[in-house]
C-alpha cells in the first residue's frame, strides 16, 4: 500500500522524517503549530455564528485526519524499513531549504500568530 512507502523513513532520512512529522502535526491541528491556529479560527468562527453543526463536523474531521496522520508517523518512526525498498534518496539542497523553511514558518506562526492575524484584520478593515 502507499503507507508502506513510509516504513522506516526515519532510519533512512531522519531530517525528512522530523520535518514531515512537524508538518503532519500541524495538519492535525496540534497546538503551537499554524494548523492549530487555523483550525481554532474556523471552529471559533462557526461557533460565533451559531453554526454548531459545522463546528462539530470540523472537529470530527480533525480527529479522523489526526488518526490518519498518526498512522503515517508511526510507520515512519517505528516500523522497520521494507527490505525491498530502494536505497534512500538523498535530499537535495533546495528540498532541504523548502522543508526547513516550511517547518520554521509553521512553528513561528503557531507560536506567534498575532502578527499575521493582526495583518489580516488590518487588511480586512482597509478593504471595507
Amino acid at each position: 500500500t502507499s503507507l508502506d512507502a513510509f516504513r522506516g523513513v526515519a532510519k533512512r532520512q531522519p531530517v525528512f522524517a522530523l520535518g514531515f512529522t512537524v508538518l503532519l502535526l500541524a495538519q492535525a491541528g496540534v497546538p503551537l503549530t499554524s494548523g492549530f491556529v487555523a483550525k481554532f479560527g474556523v471552529i471559533r468562527a462557526a461557533v460565533s455564528t451559531e453554526s454548531y453543526v459545522l463546528a462539530i463536523v470540523a472537529m470530527v474531521s480533525a480527529v479522523i485526519a489526526a488518526y490518519l496522520y498518526l498512522r503515517i508517523m508511526v510507520s515512519m518512526w517505528l516500523a522497520e524499513p521494507d527490505s525491498s525498498a530502494s536505497s534512500a534518496t538523498v535530499l537535495t539542497l533546495p528540498t532541504r531549504v523548502v522543508l526547513v523553511a516550511s517547518v520554521v514558518i509553521t512553528l513561528v506562526l503557531g507560536i506567534l500568530p498575532s502578527f499575521v492575524l493582526d495583518l489580516g484584520d488590518s487588511l480586512t478593515a482597509l478593504a471595507r
